[in-house]
């Protein structure tokens, strides 16, 4: 591999090779190998792997990478033990992964949400991306409202991780993806 790559998502360190040649990646993880075709297009890539196709969009974050794949999102964070300390109690600032409309925002400001909760429901070209909540915590901010426009990397939710503010309302079952 051409490069090595020390990553978390979440609390769970991921080692991962990595290789890319003119379009195509070769990525290594817990001893499996994956191959794709990967070309972009505008802010999303196109991912062709193993007789499936998928969109993504990536957009860089204070924390890390926020990945986002078929209605989930994920942030990706460089494996620094030193920042661990420090991000374990910081707050998350998730990005519009997509130029669209803001659809509807399911979890107002104050909502406690577990991981996997819809956060808001954007759309851009007749598709809609479901942002959920990387992990447990509190909305301490939304910056939009429905129907307002969002462009790429726009910072839409700040959340703070679990722990930090108790006794704020949750967003209720309605929340859940």
């Amino acid at each position: 591999m051409s490069r090595l790559l020390r990553l978390r998502h979440g609390r769970t360190p991921l080692s991962l090779g990595y290789e890319r040649k003119a379009g195509h990646v070769l990525l290594e993880t817990d001893g499996r190998r994956i191959e794709a075709d990967v070309s972009r297009d505008g802010s999303w890539f196109d991912v062709r792997s193993g007789g499936k196709s998928f969109r993504c969009a990536v957009a860089p974050g204070r924390r890390g990478v926020w990945i986002s794949c078929e209605g989930r999102s994920y942030l990706l964070e460089h494996d620094r033990p030193e920042a661990a300390a420090r991000a374990e109690r910081s707050s998350d600032e998730l990005r519009a992964p997509m130029t669209g409309r803001v659809v509807h925002v399911a979890a107002p400001a104050g909502s406690i949400v577990r991981e996997g909760d819809l956060l808001m429901t954007i759309e851009a070209m007749k598709m809609e991306f479901r942002l959920v909540a990387p992990e447990d915590g509190r909305v301490a901010e939304v910056r939009c409202g429905d129907g307002e426009r969002v462009e790429l990397g726009d910072l839409l939710v700040v959340l703070e991780p679990a722990g930090e503010t108790p006794g704020a309302p949750s967003a209720g079952p309605a929340g859940r993806a």
